[in-house]
């Protein structure tokens, strides 16, 4: 299969790069009928299993132009629902405790667990009396607390699509738990063992993952194309198990092999 991806990479190489089509297909509304509100800056976007102390903070406002005559918050759970507050005016910072949430909904820490989430939207209605969801809503699943030693140690990777497993190291940076350093995916891959790290940055919003272009050898561990790197292009560190789950685009100096899902678990 590796050996089918080389080639198809080798003629992707004499193609010439076409243009992008436009795909965004997210309704805006109808201008003088509806009000679509924004949903932005959420932070953090989960709750954790300690509901008594858990939040979710984001800000919501209005299209330059666009007026309503009233809005509101309102949250899901399941098949239950409930209008949380109103808004006053915009823009406004909304911030929703766990436990205002579940009271609201008429739901009790027994029916919570994790992998559960609730979905908040904002409701606004025009002073013709048409109401609007916001199409931007806030999705929060009930998670564990952030634990930096559970992200590091030994780690079995596996990558399906790419066609390699083994062993690595990860490591917490000791001035930022959130930074985690893997060392040995060059190895693991076939090639010689080296110094050569590739840092995971963990968003503390929201626990998804970045992580930089980064060499990983002079060459391909299985061919003759110079220096090899990996770059994520998605991540999603799941912070009750310490697995990660990324896709890295692999490239050589000579162009790209795409991209690829790997899956980082604790050993």
């Amino acid at each position: 299969m590796k050996k089918y991806k080389i080639l198809t990479f080798l003629v992707a190489l004499t193609l010439a790069l076409s243009g992008c089509e436009d795909t965004n297909d997210s309704y805006i509304g109808s201008r003088g009928e509806a009000v679509v509100p924004v949903i932005s800056k959420i932070d953090p976007a989960f709750y954790t299993s300690d509901l008594e102390s858990s939040f979710i903070s984001f800000t919501v406002d209005l299209e330059e132009g666009d007026t309503v005559a009233s809005a509101e918050v309102e949250a899901t759970f399941g098949d239950k629902t409930a209008v949380l507050q109103s808004i006053e005016s915009f823009p406004a910072t909304i911030t929703i405790e766990a436990l205002d949430a579940m009271e609201a909904l008429g739901v009790s820490e027994s029916d919570v667990e994790i992998d559960d989430y609730f979905v908040f939207y904002v409701v606004t209605t025009t002073a013709e009396g048409i109401s609007t969801r916001s199409q931007a809503a806030v999705k929060t699943f009930v998670t564990c607390e952030f634990d930096p030693e559970l992200a590091e140690g030994s780690y079995h990777v596996v990558s399906e699509d790419w066609e390699v497993e083994g062993d690595v190291t990860l490591t917490v940076d000791p001035e930022d738990p959130y930074r985690i350093g893997i060392s040995g995916l060059y190895e693991m891959e076939g090639g010689a063992a080296n110094d050569n790290v590739l840092y995971l940055d963990i968003d503390s919003s929201n626990f998804s993952v970045t992580a930089d272009k980064t060499l990983l050898g002079p060459s391909a561990p299985w061919g003759s194309y110079t220096n090899y790197y990996y770059e994520a292009k998605g991540g999603l560190y799941k912070s009750c198990t310490g697995s990660f789950e990324m896709t890295f685009e692999i490239t050589v100096d000579e162009g790209s092999f795409g991209s690829y899902y790997f899956v980082f678990t604790k050993n």
